[in-house]
């Protein structure tokens, strides 16, 4: 079918217009930016360097390109050039290369721009930076998830932190028990069960009314079936790995009894959440990185959780693909779940067209959230947006050209996908976040 481009920019001036809420992001802080070495090779830090191992290019030239201070761009270049020719098309490198072409002028990634590029990334260490690309990209606020905070349930507002730039989300990270460093960081010494989800509590009590969301990550380890065991059957293996974690020769527990102790702990953080009425975020589908188990991943699995906590509201990510289409099922089914497209315009920009229109057809409007740029470094959350805006104006101006909205609905619903929707299921407003 052709497009009606006219449609489809007049659509796009008004979704030019919308300060958006980005609903996702990994940034790291201005402050700890300025500190890093930068060439262009921080563009691989994620997503088109899994494009690039896909297409053949040995992990081992990707540590060189992101790691290596030592190596030049030009000959980091070399290393990726065949690849890269490979994967130009791709949602990922489409992306790269808007935000090189608009924020630094240059023709995309080549031979003849990295170093350029690369002295012009660097120039950019500077304070305001951030703030310069996210009003460019059209973006109010990020609901943001640091990587760099490894504590569990880490307390935040860190003196660096840009409150202009991000809304904090609190992390599950207290899930992760296979890890001994999941009794430090507290803010009290954990001698046994009732310490923990005491200290977990408190977390939830001095951080939840100034936080976006509880952040829910483990489908990278694990699948998202998670079971109710009593306490009595899961005090025992936290004994055990509070052992483990301080005696060098304790037998620690199995990885089935770590999930089910992950999985008590993960009904605890959802009755904190419905108590301090915080919304809960779910990683599903698609995982990044090479080599992942997508199985583990699908939304699906989620919907005993949907039903045990009716007043708890899920936000789940990346529209679960490629499982998008049981993700309508669970969005139309429950009131309490709502979709979320971060990460998913530069997954696969056709796809996610497709999803949304069907989703416009089968789930009410206000479930829908638009954008979260899901990215490490900030010209990523730039081109994402971009290409975020430029999806939706697509979808929705051939709902138009069909007759299935009015223009006028079109335009509202476009707002509603990128600033409205995500403020009211946040609460953002309501929190003063915003």
């Amino acid at each position: 079918m052709s497009r009606n481009l006219k449609l489809e920019a007049a659509i796009r001036e008004e979704l030019d217009a919308v300060a958006i809420i980005d609903t996702h992001e990994h940034l790291d802080t201005e402050s700890e930016f300025s500190r890093q070495h930068v060439d262009f090779g921080r563009l691989f830090l994620h997503y088109a360097n899994c494009d690039l191992i896909s297409a053949g290019c040995p992990p081992q030239d990707i540590l060189t390109l992101t790691e290596d201070t030592t190596v030049s761009p030009s000959e980091k270049w070399r290393l990726i050039a065949p690849y890269w020719d490979a994967i130009r098309d791709t949602g990922y490198a489409r992306c790269l290369d808007r935000a090189i072409r608009d924020l630094y002028d240059l023709d995309g990634l080549s031979a003849e721009t990295v170093e350029p590029l690369s002295a012009a990334m660097a120039a950019n260490r500077r304070p305001g930076f951030y703030r310069e690309v996210f009003d460019r990209a059209g973006i109010q606020v990020a609901l943001w998830n640091p990587l760099a905070r490894v504590e569990p349930m880490p307390p935040m507002w860190q003196p660096d932190h840009d409150r202009s730039l991000f809304v904090h989300d609190m992390l599950s990270s207290q899930l992760n028990v296979a890890e001994e460093s999941v009794f430090q960081g507290w803010d009290r010494e954990i001698q046994c069960l009732d310490d923990y989800l005491h200290a977990i509590e408190g977390r939830f009590a001095a951080y939840a009314a100034q936080s976006g969301a509880l952040k829910v990550g483990v489908a990278y380890s694990r699948p998202l079936a998670f079971s109710d065991p009593a306490r009595a059957e899961i005090e025992p293996t936290f004994n055990r790995l509070l052992d483990a974690a301080w005696e060098f020769n304790a037998a620690k527990p199995s990885m089935g009894e770590l999930r089910r102790l992950q999985d008590y702990l993960l009904h605890h953080a959802l009755r904190q959440c419905q108590k301090h009425e915080l919304a809960i975020k779910f990683h599903t589908g698609l995982q990044e990185g090479n080599g992942n188990t997508i199985t583990n991943s699908r939304a699906a699995l989620l919907a005993n959780l949907f039903q045990r906590y009716p007043n708890v509201r899920f936000d789940v990510y990346h529209i679960s693909y490629p499982y998008q289409d049981e993700l309508l099922t669970l969005a139309k089914n429950f009131a309490n779940v709502a979709i979320d497209f971060c990460w998913m315009w530069i997954i696969n920009p056709a796809a996610g067209r497709r999803a949304l229109s069907e989703y416009l057809d089968a789930v009410p409007a206000n479930k829908i959230h638009g954008f979260g740029g899901d990215f490490i470094f900030v010209e990523g959350s730039y081109g994402h947006a971009i290409m975020a805006k430029e999806e939706i104006a697509r979808t929705l101006a051939a709902k138009v050209d069909d007759g299935d909205l009015s223009l006028a609905r079109a335009k509202t619903v476009g707002r509603w996908l990128l600033r409205d929707n995500p403020i009211r299921w946040f609460r953002l407003e309501e929190k003063g976040l915003i």
